[in-house]
């Protein structure tokens, strides 16, 4: 913590000494400023792991430096102090930018975890977006599958329709949550993400609708849910075929009213948000199964957008490794990273179950272990190849990598299969693919019948 840097802004000069004393004696760096004028300056000097200003300061407003602060960096968390009963005024802050308000008077143990709290998302973001790598994510596609997707997607993103977004884990459902966003009417609008898998079930309604204090134990000050927060902007929810049934009923209210109830208040919020949702998992066998709601997934899914995987978009695989090598080659200092050919013929073998995500991961752990040329060696792609096909002196490296691919593909449904004792739907779920697509793999690999082809011929 000892380098955690915190900015605070406080006019009154018996309030800003007490926070800086306290927020130092627990370990932060701390540069305290009087007005918005001299914090300009301090955030255009060094970077900042959180601001914490007064909405009321002398001249001008916590609202023009937020405004400032978010065209000097948008994603530097932001605090807003505010005084007991004008939470309203805060949630207006927080839809033009604001992370979180604390309301005066607090205790300064209740300052602490929100502060660290905001600090820790931050990064915990930036760790599973990719954001803190600094590359541009956006989609890197020649394939015509692709090109279709995002015509289609323009489409949608014209009208305000609820979309689901599917795809296998790793192909980018949220970059394309976010491709919808960027040309929306609403692009100067927040874009927030959640992960329904990712938090405990408990905890999922608070995030989503917010809630007043005291409403459950260890709710110490309202809060504001990312449908308040992103009203007027998107929200992208991932895994939502994890959603508790419970909640299922509520956001299905929510999408359907554009109005939400905090938990703990009877007092209605009207809403209007656009709603993306994403999933790995076969919704309509979830339905058939009666965990999900038939009339929730109605209503998430509108319109439906398919990403194809990476295996069925090999014209991008080239692309998408020379891309990686040099952005990962210009984070570790190693610019002009060649890629042997047989590391490029086994890369492009692979069956890439876990799909983008899981080139990019190859690809970053064979920067750090090359020095001036990436071989077969530094890619660790664990592949069994048969290696009585080099018997056969026709066949081509190529085609053995697609005969390792196959090999390793059938071996996994295998083990997965065994491992939950014939149970398809939950195999598809720990495999990261539809259920649909494990029962054409079973079929074409003649699983459960005479035993799968593992040796046939190319």
């Amino acid at each position: 913590m000892a380098e955690t840097r915190i900015l605070v802004v406080e006019d009154d000069e018996s309030l800003r000494g007490v926070l800086d004393s306290f927020l130092t004696h627990h370990g932060y760096l701390v540069d305290a400023c009087v007005d918005v004028d001299s914090a300009l300056r301090a955030l255009q000097r060094g970077n900042y792991d959180c601001v914490l200003a007064d909405f009321k300061l002398k001249g001008k407003t916590g609202l023009d430096l937020l405004r400032s602060v978010r065209e000097l960096n948008p994603a530097i968390p932001y605090l807003v102090m505010t005084a007991y009963g004008s939470i309203n005024l805060a949630v207006e802050t927080m839809k033009c930018g604001a992370n979180d308000f604390i309301t005066k008077p607090f205790e300064p143990e209740q300052l602490i975890q929100v502060v660290e709290k905001l600090i820790t998302h931050r990064r915990v973001t930036e760790r599973a977006t990719g954001t803190s790598s600094r590359r541009d994510r956006t989609f890197l596609s020649q394939s015509s599958l692709v090109e279709t997707l995002l015509k289609d997607a323009r489409k949608v993103a014209r009208v305000d329709s609820s979309v689901l977004i599917r795809g296998e884990s790793g192909t980018g459902k949220e970059l394309l949550a976010r491709f919808i966003h960027a040309h929306s009417s609403r692009a100067d609008k927040p874009f927030v993400a959640i992960n329904c898998a990712a938090i405990p079930a408990e905890l999922l309604e608070s995030e989503l609708f917010g809630h007043e204090a005291g409403a459950f134990t260890g709710a110490i000050q309202t809060r504001v849910g990312i449908f308040e927060y992103a009203s007027e902007g998107t929200i992208f929810l991932d895994e939502v075929g994890d959603m508790p049934a419970a909640l299922q009923v509520k956001l299905l209210r929510t999408l359907q009213e554009n109005e939400i109830r905090r938990m703990g208040s009877n007092r209605i919020i009207r809403i209007n948000p656009r709603v993306i949702c994403a999933t790995n998992r076969d919704l309509e066998e979830l339905v058939d199964r009666k965990v999900l709601r038939d009339d929730f997934f109605y209503r998430i899914a509108v319109v439906s957008l398919t990403i194809p995987p990476l295996r069925e978009r090999p014209e991008d695989i080239d692309m998408l490794i020379d891309y990686f090598v040099e952005q990962c080659g210009l984070e570790a200092g190693k610019r002009g990273l060649i890629v042997d050919p047989m590391a490029r013929e086994l890369l492009h073998g692979y069956s890439w179950p876990g799909n983008i995500r899981e080139l990019e991961n190859v690809i970053e752990r064979a920067v750090v272990m090359a020095e001036h040329q990436i071989s077969p060696d530094h890619l660790g792609i664990d592949i069994r190849i048969d290696f009585s096909a080099l018997d056969d002196a026709k066949r081509s490296l190529l085609d053995i990598s697609h005969l390792a691919a196959r090999e390793a593909e059938i071996e996994a449904i295998e083990q997965t299969l065994r491992r939950t004792r014939g149970n398809k739907a939950r195999a598809a779920e720990l495999l990261g693919i539809s259920y649909k697509t494990l029962i054409n793999k079973v079929k074409e690999y003649q699983l459960g019948n005479q035993g799968p082809h593992l040796h046939q011929s190319v």
